[in-house]
């Protein structure tokens, strides 16, 4: 469960705000209980820069994960129309 949310700043620069909640279940390998039910909230930020009409770069970060795996991810990227 989640959501996005882009707010448009300018012609050319939009942030970019997400949310989500995520479950892990618990699990059982060869009968022995090796996890319990976590909760797993994410959150997430980025901008995107429209250079022109077909080009595009992209700029994110992700953090998130429960106490026992916290998660970051940094990310760039570039947009081209063909």
């Amino acid at each position: 469960m989640g959501g996005d949310l882009s707010i448009i700043l300018s012609p050319k620069i939009t942030l970019d705000l997400g949310a989500e909640q995520r479950f892990q279940t618990e699990q059982k390998i060869n009968g022995y209980q090796n996890s319990e039910v976590r909760s797993i909230p994410t959150l997430g930020l980025g901008s995107t820069y429209s250079v022109n009409s077909s080009t595009a770069v992209s700029v994110n970060a992700n953090f998130g994960g429960s106490s026992a795996a916290p998660d970051a991810i940094f990310g760039i990227s570039l947009w081209k129309k063909f």
